[in-house]
């Protein structure tokens, strides 16, 4: 009896340990996927392909997959199956040339656009949001999975041709680092891999399958024998002492009952490790999900609401890049225990993405108790993590979906949660949002703006848009000085669609540039009526960001024949705080003698000190100060002290939104040199402009 029990309680643990390996395995192809999706589902990284632009690439699909996700390799291809892009790590020693995985690459290429091209038969899950292909080879002689995930657009406004996208390729060695992780974290003794089954008589062995189903090697190692370890230590007693067999009876299963104990805590510590984050201790997406599926069950029974939060850490990347992965651990650990400690009883906290968190609350009976919980978030969030001496600040988006008695299911519910965080982000991040239905409304209504914006941009729409110009005045002699150039979409069902709802749609869908362009030639063919005036286009910061853009304006200046002083650009304070390329893109145009103003100053970056560095021409004082001219001293300071440092730095000024002939004569008094606004004139076509330059001098009381 003793050796049969001792013995089933090993057979037990040795099957229990190798199933156990198994999921684990399992799981680590699932994780590499859903590690790939959070680089391969961006439109950043689909730009960077396109461009080839490997700084970039080296950063966010080499380094950050290495040492964020311990990938040992990364690769791209292109649609014609060319190698594009491969990851060479600093110790060249550690590096996967593409060669040796050009076999199973090239099938799961295959198989993912096959897949992608039949992209109605995917159905996204909780985990997944694109299909993959994935499988386990002998790479340089050891066990890997490689992993095949589509290069896709985040938003969708990147267009790409089904199964033609680019495909990023990852290797993960389940040798060496990885068995040294799963002996630590699963308690496996000696475990090693072999191509052939060497094991001996006391080792336990698991295969290793391909796809196709073919063993490619085993997993070998010395399994834990609690029944083993128990007879070995009382068989000598039962030799010498046979005699108090009841005795020693009795120790064995005191013993055993011990072990089991232990075993069952072993396991217990096993399962918690499975459905937790090793890094915050909170529920992983797995059992947040479970979780959520088992709440809204027993919530549809009891007719209580949920509410499900989605908390995102804003420019959590910048902090790992710019302080370490220490300061981002550290701060991803606080945020757990301030919503833990928020949440309590009341609900779940889970940690289900590098940077994101979900939370449900259980004890909701409307979406405003939920939205008070997420300002005590923000209060609990206000005081910054203090770190290697530095102060962290924390800025979080959460969005918020509301559910009364379960009518809808987890993927729905999670749906909303995320819609209502895009929400939060797009309106400026820091701050919360809960679902409401006409968020799909809102959505629906933008893309049918962009459909028709494309529309408009092509043969089937063009004389859907047109260029108006305001004038500018110089207050010196009271003439004419310039045109600003201004769009205006003219919809044939919904009529005048403002710049301010279509501008920042066209910025987000890519449609700036070619905007842009066609407002640029315009304007530039319109000037050559006007040799005697400047024109001011409009530019947006992503086009300024564009490396080819000084080369375009340049070009159509030569298609038009426009004077390159005729032309001014304007550009927002933005371009004070952004890329090299910006500033770049700035001088490139000064060189070429175009002048740049910048526009609505006051209102952004703000920094006077900077500006002395930009070589621009011209500052253009935001009408939110002229408004206040009449009324306000302060405004009236402000806009002499704007005024004055144009001055002092060689610069003009030009004051928008004039409206009253109080403000103008406040513009005259405090030195302002050009002036626009509807006191003057409203935006006019070109033929009007016409018969306002013959005008010559500007009436008092305005032009028209």
């Amino acid at each position: 009896m003793l050796y049969w029990s001792t013995h089933g309680a090993d057979k037990v643990a040795i099957d229990r340990q190798g199933r156990l390996f198994a999921r684990v395995i399992s799981d680590t192809r699932n994780l590499i996927a859903h590690d790939q999706e959070s680089v391969t589902v961006w439109d950043d990284t689909v730009n960077a392909v396109r461009k080839r632009d490997l700084e970039w690439l080296d950063w966010n699909l080499g380094v950050w997959m290495e040492d964020y996700f311990h990938h040992d390799g990364s690769f791209v291809v292109a649609p014609d199956d060319r190698l594009v892009y491969a990851y060479v790590p600093e110790n060249i020693a550690n590096a996967v040339f593409y060669g040796t995985i050009q076999e199973p690459a090239a099938s799961l290429v295959a198989e993912l656009r096959d897949k992608m091209r039949n992209i109605e038969a995917f159905e996204p899950d909780a985990n997944l949001d694109t299909p993959g292909a994935a499988d386990v080879r002998i790479i340089m002689g050891r066990p890997a999975i490689v992993s095949a995930k589509p290069i896709i657009s985040d938003t969708g406004d990147i267009e790409e041709v089904p199964g033609q996208q680019y495909t990023h390729l990852a290797v993960r060695f389940l040798d060496d680092g990885f068995l040294s992780e799963i002996e630590q974290k699963y308690q496996f003794d000696g475990i090693r891999f072999s191509r052939i089954d060497d094991s001996s008589a006391l080792e336990k062995v698991l295969g290793l399958h391909d796809e196709g189903g073919d063993t490619i090697g085993y997993f070998i190692w010395t399994p834990y024998l609690p029944g083993s370890t128990v007879f070995a230590y009382l068989l000598p007693l039962l030799i010498v002492i046979g005699v108090v067999l009841v005795a020693i009876v009795a120790g064995y299963l005191i013993l055993l009952r011990r072990h089991n104990q232990s075993r069952l805590q072993a396991e217990a510590s096993m399962l918690h490790l499975a459905k937790h984050d090793p890094l915050t201790g909170l529920p992983n997406r797995s059992h947040f999900n479970d979780s959520v599926d088992d709440i809204l069950v027993e919530h549809q029974s009891k007719g209580h609401g949920i509410a499900l939060l989605f908390v995102d850490l804003d420019h959590f990347k910048q902090i790992n890049d710019t302080m370490g992965h220490p300061a981002g651990d550290a701060l991803i650990c606080n945020i757990a225990d301030r919503l833990r400690n928020l949440v309590g009883n009341n609900g779940i906290v889970a940690r289900v993405g590098g940077d994101e968190f979900t939370v449900l609350l259980t004890n909701v009976d409307e979406l405003g108790a939920a939205e008070i919980f997420c300002d005590a978030i923000f209060d609990a969030c206000r005081k910054p993590l203090r770190f290697g001496g530095r102060h962290i600040n924390i800025r979080l988006s959460i969005g918020v979906a509301f559910c009364r008695d379960g009518k809808i299911d987890r993927n729905e519910l999670i749906r909303r949660a995320d819609v209502a965080l895009y929400r939060a982000k797009s309106i400026g991040r820091n701050r919360y949002v809960g679902f409401d239905e006409n968020m799909d409304a809102a959505q629906r209504e933008k893309r049918n703006i962009e459909v028709d914006l494309r529309r408009a941009l092509h043969q089937q729409g063009q004389d859907q848009l047109k260029l108006l110009f305001q004038p500018i005045y110089r207050l010196r002699d009271d003439r004419i000085r310039g045109v600003e150039a201004l769009m205006r979409w003219q919809h044939p069902e919904h009529g005048n669609i403002p710049p301010d709802t279509f501008i920042p749609i066209a910025e987000e869908a890519g449609l700036i540039r070619e905007l842009g362009a066609w407002v640029l030639r315009a304007a530039c063919e319109a000037g050559m009526h006007w040799p005697d005036i400047v024109v001011a286009v409009n530019v947006s910061v992503l086009e300024f960001d564009d490396p080819d853009y000084v080369g375009r304006v340049s070009q159509v200046l030569q298609d038009t024949g426009m004077a390159p002083e005729q032309l001014e650009i304007e550009v927002t304070e933005t371009v004070m705080a952004n890329s090299p390329q910006c500033q770049l893109s700035l001088k490139e145009l000064k060189a070429l003698g175009i002048k740049v103003a910048i526009d609505d100053f006051g209102t952004g970056f703000s920094s006077l000190g900077r500006l002395r560095q930009l070589d621009v021409d011209l500052i253009k004082i935001d009408r939110s100060f002229v408004d206040g001219l009449e009324q306000s001293g302060y405004d009236r300071e402000m806009v002499r002290a704007i005024i004055d440092f144009a001055h002092v730095a060689g610069l003009e000024a030009t004051a928008e939104g004039v409206e009253t002939a109080g403000q103008l004569s406040y513009l005259r008094q405090l030195g302002c040199d050009h002036v626009q606004g509807y006191y003057f004139s409203r935006p006019v076509g070109a033929a009007m402009v016409d018969d306002l330059m013959g005008l010559k001098q500007m009436q008092v009381n305005g032009v028209v």
